[in-house]
């Protein structure tokens, strides 16, 4: 699956634009190396999520065939790490 598109299905941007620019930017990375929005994701690969106020380090242990809801996300990944940033400290906004 397209990393835009997962990033939106799993709820963990708003929409899928805010997806792309943050794979153009460089604040989600798929294990460990910058990724073009277009970039798939497969079972077992890690993501990097740079938000403005955390990183979000997943992996993968399913991919969603659409839009689940917030409460049925965690059954598609697992959280590796999440660490807070003190104050603005990048990322970007979704």
């Amino acid at each position: 699956m397209r990393i835009d598109n997962l990033l939106k299905d799993l709820c963990l941007v708003k929409t899928r634009s805010m997806a792309k620019t943050g794979c153009e930017t460089g604040n989600v990375k798929l294990n460990g190396r910058t990724v073009k929005p277009s970039g798939t994701v497969s079972v077992g690969d890690r993501l990097e999520i740079r938000y403005p106020d955390k990183v979000l380090v997943l992996e993968m242990t399913g991919i969603p065939s659409g839009q689940v809801s917030k409460k049925e996300r965690s059954e598609y990944f697992r959280i590796i790490r999440e660490s807070p940033l003190a104050g603005d400290s990048g990322g970007w906004n979704v």
